[in-house]
């Protein structure tokens, strides 16, 4: 199985349908698929590579350097499938470029970069065990960093916490579950996190499983305690995510 497996991808990726000569030794990870059309925006000479099953990836060359940009929807289990085929295809670097749900003072509208993750997910423990750090690769962080303090917006660093319950953990969808979560989601703030979402502690901890470097930038677009909606300005605010994400990786040399 194994065998016919690899003799596969030698051809195309099983879900993403695109080939190792067509991706680029970087990636963008976002779940929004109209993100990668934005980032697609952004890139020159774009070549699209999948739109099957709502994943749509692209490649295309952004300050020099080939880039791909792929979407896995929402949540940790797709994330985890598009890393993974794309690292077998000979990516070696992988970005999230998402939304988180703020917490612990981080403000509507502020990036965040993760420092590490809290793996409260499932998928990534099906990689590798329980008590294995989620931790941000430190060279693709440091390019981040750099790019960050030369901006003007507000941005954070610190843990951000992955759940894959949205409306049980994150986002409490009935009263009943409103005082729980807000009680969660505050407790998380004192210890350090800045964030919630549902993939990074995937996308870090599965990047090193198979051999990859991974980091996550994300823009906090609801306030996790009070679910206020970052409204003025969103569309601006991921245009900036994604530009200072695709400066951060086009600023590292070639894998």
């Amino acid at each position: 199985m194994a065998d016919s497996l690899a003799d596969s991808f030698a051809q195309r990726a099983w879900f993403l349908r695109c080939a190792a000569a067509e991706v680029a030794d970087r990636a963008v990870l976002v779940g929004d698929r109209g993100r990668v059309e934005k980032a697609a925006t952004l890139l020159e000479e774009p070549q699209v590579l999948n739109e099957d099953r709502g994943l749509t990836a692209v490649t295309g060359r952004y300050r020099g350097h080939p880039v791909t940009v792929a979407a896995f929807g929402m949540g940790a289990p797709v994330a985890a499938v598009v890393l993974h085929e794309l690292a077998m295809l000979g990516v070696r670097r992988f970005l999230r470029l998402g939304t988180v749900l703020g917490v612990g003072g981080t403000s509507l509208g502020d990036l965040v970069l993760a420092e590490g993750a809290v793996r409260n997910e499932s998928t990534s423990s099906t990689y590798l065990p329980p008590g294995f750090p989620a931790i941000a690769d430190h060279e693709l962080n440091t390019a981040l960093r750099t790019r960050l303090a030369s901006g003007t917006r507000p941005w954070t660093a610190g843990l951000i916490a992955s759940y894959d319950g949205f409306y049980s953990e994150m986002f409490a969808a009935e009263p009943d579950r409103a005082a729980a979560v807000r009680a969660r989601l505050e407790e998380l703030g004192r210890y350090g996190v800045r964030a919630v979402d549902m993939e990074t502690s995937t996308v870090l901890t599965v990047a090193r499983a198979v051999g990859a470097r991974a980091a996550s930038l994300c823009l906090a677009s609801v306030d996790g305690v009070t679910q206020a909606k970052l409204t003025t300005g969103r569309a601006e605010a991921e245009l900036e995510l994604l530009t200072t994400g695709l400066d951060g990786l086009a600023s590292l040399p070639d894998a």
